[in-house]
């Protein structure tokens, strides 16, 4: 029987070539869509799961509430790890780290790197978080002062290779450092790093310091609990941690604000519980509902080129059925040889399918910025995965076919008297339109994505983002920022270099946060807002526009203790005329010099909140410099020459500001990249299957394309009578399309605080090039069935 099953299958497959490559193709492309889509939201669903004992590890996370103002921080005060171990015993263990900003590390004498993703750490880390060594003995790194373990990755950058680092000598700007471990690099986490610091590093009195400064919030702490049934108890200590421990210190301190800490689920971090501040940005839940949603519909689209052909074409097979029943088989029979049929078509599909991720998958890794491997595609997971989807394809493509087939009757197909039915006409006009409705709305949303990309980057910010040229300082250079106002004059040399400021905010960048006092009726208020330190110039050399007062200037000494407020900041306090207004910032009396127009000194995610300035002359970790668009080579290579004059240990590192700032939307430009293709191929796939509707369409009508021809119509007139039906059902489609995507994206915009509109124009644009693109497929077979003779057709009926 299975013989004879596989025999009439390949006779199939080679009397109808077309039909075959049109399934197996649209199969393979909806199948390896759905991989790849499946293997993002798998590898974004995986963060931090390969811990050990990631489902006891909570990282500890704050609230700040002042005057209705609430903030939250995932960093907390240095002591909390320790205070809330002592007073919470069921905390096995807790460990703290602080991260650092990119750092020269030296080695081999001569030679040097900068170095991001540095913390330092307790020696706790490899109690809790569970890494693969290559070297060391993890029970004992980072106890001592001055060590450090480095990741693979690193080790071989600065050594060549992981064995060669051991007990290796390095060397920042701060201290030297032993190298006492090489561990794997780290696998999916919201925590990347290239090495840890010991923590001890510090030094026992600058620690003790630490760990009594409540109010600075610069520590990631985690804690593991002993058993992860306790998870209750431990949020209700937690939250109760700020108002014992927090409390009575900012009573001390006559501070009017509360604090509160609570806890994040290590696994929850990077999609379902992020907070501002987190290690690393966060994925979107939404996108990868998203991008479930799109893996469903291309998948879908192909199973309903699958129906539509099959069941199209099932009068080609009538007469095979007939005989089949005549000769005793019944029902079931038929109905399995065409499913094993459907069944050989998915599996033949799912080979091609897995060729094409392997070669794909490069460049989906280089679009989705992942690191993927070919590894995945042989893992127990995906085979389990893929045989479901098989089986499941079988079914959703093959099943109504294979129930339609088998339920013809033998008097009817072998009588002559009637020719069966292709089908269910109304089904097949019924998925077609299911096909492009898909396809449309996903066009529809990939314009909406391209208008608001177009939308946040080319809004007026406020500021001018432009030819900016920004230099990173070291941080502790001394032979930098104690000559910056040389380098500025040094670089103003240049005819090609309009302005130079130094500062130690870039926008786009990390924001601090100060509190102070402001007086209302009679008394003094406390506030928190948005606060940004910047050098003489600076706000100048952005372009930012002033509304009343002045710009810091080196020529008033008292500026450096003033502030400049956007009007933001003037509509929350009530302010009418800000400038001369005093503000307490501890003892000291600051007074309003400025207030500038309200610019966006964050991506357009935020909304312009109240934002203080405060000078910062003397100290800097940018030196800012705007450039003529002419010569920009020329210029940078002076910029580095006259730089290296004063820096000779580190290497210059700059970038632009416009491509800076615009980084703040990669995580856009990467759905917008995804969606782009996966939209192209939703539409490529349901042109195929209207490609052989529209074949089988024609042949069904040769005879009557041939009399029409003889009747007199013309090329043209058959070729809009064959496409007219088609045209009909896409643009069905497209009024079943355009309130669902509209409604879709709408909510997808309302993460934005600016955003663009839904123009009614994007939806015409859709609808047209969905409609362009089905006429031109129909109109090919089309016109190749109208320019047949007459007479050939006719005496071939």
């Amino acid at each position: 029987m299975l013989n004879n099953y596989l025999l009439i299958f390949w006779r199939i497959l080679l009397r109808n070539k077309v039909y075959t490559a049109l399934n197996i193709i649209g199969l393979a492309i909806g199948i390896s869509s759905c991989i790849l889509i499946t293997l993002y939201i798998q590898d974004e669903l995986s963060y931090d799961k390969h811990f050990d004992k990631s489902d006891r590890i909570y990282k500890i996370a704050s609230t700040i509430s002042m005057q209705g103002d609430e903030q939250q921080t995932s960093t907390v005060p240095y002591g909390v790890g320790p205070a809330l171990a002592q007073m919470y015993p069921d905390i096995e263990a807790f460990v703290r780290l602080q991260g650092t900003s990119k750092q020269t590390v030296w080695y081999d004498d001569n030679k040097m790197l900068n170095v991001e993703g540095l913390y330092f750490s307790d020696d706790t880390f490899f109690n809790i978080f569970s890494h693969e060594f290559i070297a060391g003995n993890p029970g004992t790194v980072l106890q001592d002062p001055n060590t450090i373990v480095l990741t693979r990755e690193m080790a071989e950058k600065l050594f060549g290779s992981a064995q060669n680092a051991m007990g290796k000598q390095i060397r920042t700007s701060k201290r030297p450092l032993e190298v006492t471990a090489v561990i794997e690099n780290p696998k999916q986490s919201h925590l990347k790093f290239t090495g840890l610091i010991s923590m001890s590093s510090f030094g026992k009195e600058t620690m003790a310091e630490k760990e009594q400064g409540w109010h600075f919030y610069h520590t990631y702490t985690y804690a593991l609990l002993k058993d992860p049934k306790q998870q209750k108890e431990f949020y209700n200590a937690v939250s109760n941690f700020g108002e014992q421990v927090m409390g009575p210190i900012i009573k001390k301190d006559n501070m009017n604000i509360q604090v509160s800490f609570f806890p994040q689920p290590l696994t929850d971090i990077h999609l379902k519980a992020s907070v501002p501040g987190d290690p690393t940005p966060p994925g979107n839940l939404t996108n990868l509902y998203i991008f479930g949603f799109v893996a469903v519909f291309v998948l879908l689209i192909a199973c309903i080129n699958y129906t539509n052909l099959a069941t199209a074409r099932s009068s080609k097979r009538a007469h095979e059925v007939g005989l089949r029943k005549t000769v005793g088989a019944n029902r079931n029979q038929l109905l399995w040889q065409f499913l094993s049929e459907s069944l050989l078509m998915t599996l033949i599909a799912t080979v091609l399918a897995l060729a094409l991720v392997e070669f794909l998958l490069p460049t989906f890794n280089l679009l989705t910025e992942k690191n993927i491997t070919h590894s995945t595609l042989i893992s127990s997971q995906l085979i389990l995965g893929l045989l479901g989807l098989v089986v499941l394809i079988t079914i959703l493509a093959g099943g109504y076919p294979a129930f339609f087939l088998s339920g013809f009757k033998p008097i009817t197909v072998l009588s002559g008297s009637k020719s069966p039915s292709s089908g269910s006409g109304l089904l097949r006009k019924t998925l077609v339109v299911t096909q492009f409705s898909i396809s449309i709305a996903l066009i529809i949303c990939t314009l909406i994505v391209i208008s608001q990309m177009n939308y946040l980057k080319n809004s007026n910010l406020g500021f001018n983002k432009d030819q900016v040229l920004v230099i990173a300082i070291q941080p502790g250079d001394t032979s930098v920022t104690n000559h910056l106002t040389s380098i500025k004059e040094e670089l103003l040399q240049n005819p090609n270099i309009k302005q130079a400021a130094s500062t130690t905010y870039i926008p786009g960048s990390g924001i601090g946060t100060s509190l102070f006092l402001f007086p209302k009726d009679g008394a003094y208020q406390e506030r928190s807002f948005n606060s940004i330190w910047v050098g003489f110039g600076f706000m100048d050399l952005l372009g930012t526009e002033l509304v009343d007062g002045r710009f810091f200037s080196k020529d008033y000494p008292g500026d450096l203790n003033s502030v400049m407020i956007n009007e933001a900041t003037a509509r929350h306090l009530n302010w009418e005329n800000p400038v001369g207004k005093k503000i307490k910032i501890g003892d000291t009396d600051v007074t309003v010099i400025g207030i500038v127009k309200d610019f966006h000194y964050q991506s357009l995610h935020h909304k312009i909140d109240p934002l203080m300035i405060y000078p910062a002359e003397g100290w800097a970790s940018y030196m800012t410099v705007r450039i003529a668009p002419e010569n920009v080579r020329s210029t940078l290579s002076f910029v580095e020459e006259k730089w290296a004059t004063f820096d000779q240990k580190h290497p210059m590192e700059y970038y632009f500001l416009d491509e800076h700032f615009d980084k703040q939307y990669r995580a856009e430009e990467k759905m917008l990249t995804i969606f782009g293709y996966f939209t192209v191929l939703t539409i490529i796939i349901a042109c195929m299957g209207l490609f052989g509707l529209a074949s089988f369409t024609a042949e069904q009508r040769t005879k009557e394309i041939g009399i029409r021809k003889v009747l007199g119509s013309s090329v043209s007139e058959i070729v809009v009578l064959l496409s007219r039906d088609f045209a009909i059902l896409v643009c069905i489609a497209i009024l079943i399309a355009c309130p669902i995507a509209w409604y879709g994206m709408n909510v997808w915009l309302q993460d934005f605080a600016y955003r663009t509109e839904l123009n009614w124009i994007i939806f015409v644009i859709a609808g047209f090039i969905a409609l362009a693109v089905a006429l031109l497929t129909v109109s090919y077979q089309a016109l190749k069935a109208a320019s047949l003779d007459p007479v050939k057709t006719l005496r071939a009926q």
